[in-house]
């Protein structure tokens, strides 16, 4: 999982990397990143910024939510 930014100054998402996905008919394919796991898609440009030093009380609350289910095995 890597936490990404849509723009700037906005929450912090969750999102999938190489040969991670919610199951394993989903997985990422090399060289790729997945949308955000909330279901926001990327900036009109599809571009998003990876993100190293920033609090993580900045990340979505929905991509977090999505997390704690799929580790309780809660799939929709």
């Amino acid at each position: 999982m890597k936490y990404m930014q849509i723009k700037g100054g906005q929450k912090l998402h969750l999102a999938y990397e190489a040969g991670e996905g919610k199951d394993d008919k989903h997985l990422v394919k090399v060289g790729h990143i997945s949308a955000p796991i909330c279901g926001r898609g990327f900036d009109k440009d599809g571009n998003f910024r990876m993100t190293i030093n920033v609090p993580l009380g900045h990340a979505c609350k929905k991509c977090l939510k999505v997390l704690r289910d799929q580790k309780k095995g809660v799939m929709k």
